[in-house]
This record gives structure tokens, sequence and C-alpha cells, in this order.
């Protein structure tokens, strides 16, 4: 795709396909065209606008990936506005403190959640307006959703939903800037602490713009999977933005549901899968997850602190079995990056790794403590120079977040890694997670690597707890075989395979690892429990 298109909004990133019926948007039973859906973005921009939606007001969005979500999305980018996107289950406390650091203005939430926030929210300053994905429903399942959130739907204002807002149109001038802050987004931080990422339409659609490059092949036509969060920078950038861009579908999903899942593979309606760890583990084990029908399946990318190898393994294997063409491909970004800067593919990859970098991203690896450059193979801090990093932290001086070297922007990523002598990069963990034992570098993400290998581990996690007369490791292993056996079994693998430093002083066996909403491992609460 030729570099001129980062430099229109993502509005008109789409709209130049207002004539298009092309499918763009595949919800339950729906399908909405190209041409439909910048009608209805068009429509709503008017509606945005009438009620007081002006350029670079923030908009705190607070809904599911239904389509008047991504109406919203674009018709607020039409405007101009900066769309703070929070995951659709924040707790109250969560969305109070985003709108004061924020600063919005306005809050659109999905009706059936309301009632959950109403509290809080009549607390702030802020209009409030509906979302709702009762119109694209069929008869039977709006009589369902009546039903079922019928004392949800007590509260709220039917007036305000903006599918029934009336309004008068008021030309405004639509927004053409693609580089000013236009996002705001939830992430953990470089340091490990949570911040509000700023982030501009380029920064959302050049992964977009590498799509033939990644996936290998022409996008336009195909679908993509839509389930990951909106406020995820991978749910956003690559889930929603990038098949839309490019003249594809995105296939929109409340949340993770296997019949749907394999329904729409089955029907040709998706082709492209994204998930993390958790859903790719659970797609494997459903039992409606295999057929031939696989072979509409051209690629899965999964994105985390870490994938198991086992599970790529486990999951290729079947693809293999059926004859799809569909590979379970790592890749890698952050936030901070918008998502997607390296990346496996079917043509280009290597086991252990999360791929190459695309094309116009830049990496150095540097030492620790320094600008100084690492050796090949040498583990060292991860710097990314990319048209996708972000603008920077809200409210923060961003001195530690970037770095310039011989002219060039670079995103301090906080993570830890090393390219080999191919160019691919491999993943040793973040900076904070980082263990000093007698003066040895341990990574936790080693020692998990590791541990997942053995038999009877599902998953791991190494915690290090910080006594200064005695700091030690413990594993903790969710697994189904609770025999003394096992441990055993992960203290001769790390024999074999660690120093002694990196070696857990305890390994306990626990049922389920909790997770954080985006399905990675909550190490905090984990510490909480058990006084780490």
């Amino acid at each position: 795709m030729k570099k001129e298109i980062l430099n229109l909004t993502l509005y008109h990133q789409i709209e130049q396909y207002r004539e298009s019926k092309v499918t763009a948007l595949y919800f339950r039973n729906h399908k909405v065209s190209f041409q439909k859906l910048i009608e209805k973005v068009d429509i709503l921009a008017d509606k945005l606008y009438y009620l007081g939606v002006r350029e670079n007001d923030v908009v705190t969005l607070l809904a599911p990936n239904i389509i008047e979500t991504v109406t919203s999305i674009y018709a607020l980018n039409k405007i101009g506005a900066i769309i703070s996107i929070l995951h659709p289950l924040s707790s109250p406390n969560d969305l109070a403190t985003s709108l004061k650091e924020t600063k919005s203005k306005f809050l659109l939430i999905v009706d059936a959640r309301y009632y959950f926030y109403k509290e809080v929210i009549d607390k702030e300053d802020v209009k409030v307006y509906f979302i709702s994905a009762r119109d694209d429903l069929s008869i039977i399942e709006k009589i369902g959703f009546h039903f079922l959130f019928r004392r949800e739907n007590y509260f709220v204002d039917k007036s305000r939903l903006l599918c029934n807002i009336k309004y008068k149109k008021i030309q405004f001038n639509t927004n053409i800037n693609s580089l000013k802050p236009s996002f705001y987004i939830q992430s953990g931080g470089t340091t490990g602490k949570s911040k509000t990422v700023i982030l501009n339409d380029k920064c959302i659609s050049f992964p977009g713009s590498k799509s033939s490059q990644i996936l290998g092949r022409e996008i336009k036509g195909i679908s993509m999977i839509g389930l990951l969060p909106f406020y995820h920078g991978f749910g956003i950038s690559m889930g929603l933005h990038a098949p839309l861009m490019n003249e594809a579908a995105s296939s929109l999903m409340i949340k993770y549901n296997i019949n749907e899942i394999t329904r729409k593979i089955r029907k040709n309606e998706l082709n492209v899968l994204i998930v993390i760890p958790y859903l790719a583990r659970k797609l494997l084990n459903e039992k409606k997850f295999k057929g031939f029908k696989l072979n509409n399946l051209y690629a899965t990318y999964v994105g985390a602190d870490k994938t198991d190898p086992k599970l790529i393994e486990e999951f290729n294997a079947k693809m293999e079995k059926y004859g799809s063409e569909n590979r379970l491909l790592q890749g890698y970004g952050l936030s901070e990056s918008t998502a997607v800067n390296f990346v496996n593919t079917n043509i280009n990859s290597k086991e252990g790794s999360v791929g190459k970098p695309l094309e116009d991203v830049k990496v150095i690896i540097t030492h620790l403590d320094s600008l100084e450059k690492c050796k090949e193979g040498e583990v060292g801090r991860i710097l990314i120079s990319s048209p996708s990093i972000c603008l920077g932290y809200l409210n923060n001086d961003n001195k530690e977040l970037f770095t310039e070297i011989n002219k060039d922007k670079y995103l301090v990523t906080g993570d830890l890694g090393y390219l080999d002598k191919d160019g691919y990069l491999f993943i040793q963990g973040r900076n904070v997670d980082v263990i000093k034992i007698a003066g040895y570098n341990v990574f936790p993400v080693e020692i998990e690597q590791v541990a997942n290998k053995v038999e009877g581990v599902i998953n791991s996690c190494a915690i290090f707890s910080n006594n200064q007369k005695h700091p030690y490791i413990t594993l903790f292993v969710e697994t189904k075989n609770k025999e003394r056996r096992l441990i055993d079994n992960i203290y001769k693998h790390f024999k074999d395979y660690l120093l002694h430093y990196s070696i857990p002083e305890k390994i306990i066996l626990v049922d389920k690892l909790p997770l954080t909403k985006l399905g990675k491992i909550d190490k905090n609460k984990i510490k909480e429990e058990y006084h780490l």
C-alpha cells in the first residue's frame, strides 16, 4: 500500500470505498457493506456534532465490539475528536479515574451496562449518550435482549440512545489531520505502571498498511476477526481498522463464542484470526474446531508477553492434519507502538521468535544502562523506531519513553530481547521483571519457557520475592496433575537447561492461574494471594 495512505485520517481511509458494496462488517447474522457503513458514519457524525462534540474534545467510549461502536469511532474521527477507549468491563472506579484524567466532555456507553456505572457517572461532569446493539439484532434476539436486560434498560433514558437522537444537520469541516492526537488507550506502561497512551491516526493505520506483507496475500475481500476489545491496540489497529482500510471485512464479536467462530469459518466469513494465547488454547481444545473447512483460514496471529511453544506446535499440527495453510504465528508489539511491529509469516518464521521487523521498522538492542549496542545474540533493551510509535503518555514528560539515535526517534520499550544472525527478534521478558541474584540476570520468561516444556504443565508464572537477605523465585504451575512427581520432573528439567541462580526455590501447583482482562497472567493477583 502506498505510504500516502498514512497521511489520511482513519475516516478518509475508509471513505474512499463509499460506493463499494463489498462487506465491511459482519455482526451476528448481519452484513454491512462499505456503502452502508459510511452512510451510518456520516449520519452519526452529524448527530454528534449537533450534540456539541467538537474537534479535540475528549469522548470516552465504553462499549463492546458492536456495529454502533464502530460507527461511533469513525464518526468521532471525522469530527476530529479524541477518543478515550476503555475496556467494556472496566470497573466503576476505573471509569471515574479515566474521565478525570482525560478531562472527557462526553461519554458514549453501551445501554446494557449503564446501570453498573450510574452512581459514578452521576457524580461526573460529563454528557452521557447510549450505544446499543438492539437495531442490529434479529426479531427473536431483540425479544431476548429486552427480556435479559429489562432491569438494565429501566435506567436508560431512551431519548439519549444515539439511534433515537433527532438532529438538525450543521455543516462542519471534516478532520484532515492524521498526525494530531486522536486516541487515548490504556497501557501497563514500559515501566509496568498503568498509563494512558496518546496515539494518532498514523499510528493506528501503520500495521494495516503492511497487511499484505504480514499476510503474504492480497487482503481485499477477506475477513478478519474483530474479537479483541478496541481499547487494546491489537484490537483496534488489526481487528478493526486494518481490514477496513484495505476494503476487507471485520467480523465483530462481543465475546468468544466457538459456535459463531466455527460457523463463520464454514461460511467463509472468517479467514484470519487475531488472538491471545488463552483464546488460541480454547480454540484448539474445542471439538468443533476441525474439518476441511479450516482451509478457509489463512493465518492466526497471536500476541502477548509469551506464547507457549507447545501451543504453537499443537495448533499447527492440527492445521496440517486438515490440510489448512493456517498457522499460529507469533508477533510483537505494545500499546506504545500500536501493537504490531514484528511478526512471523507463513513464508518467513523461526521457532521461538516473534519474527522480523515490518518494513519501515527499525530495531536496536542496547545494554540496560546505556545506549551502547549489544552484540548479536546478546540480551538487552529493545528500542523501536516506527511510524506506529505513540506520541507519548498523557500528563507525563515522557523523558524516559523516547531517545534519539542517528536522528531517528526510538521508543524505549522496557522489554528485553535479542536479535539473531537472521534478524529475528527473541523476547526475554520485561526490564522491570529482570531479577538480580548473586549479580546474575535472571529472566522469568526463560524459566517459564523451560517449565512449560515439561509434560503435565499447562502454563507457569515465575514470581520474584525481593527478600534482601535471601531473594528467591517461586514458580506457580497450572496443571491437572498435582502429584509430587511433576515437581520432581520440573526440577530435573531445570537442572538440564538453567543455571543454578535461575532455578526457583519453590514450585506451587495450582488448578488455574488468574488472568487479567486481556487474558494475560495476573502476577499482581498472585502476589496478593500468596503475600509475595
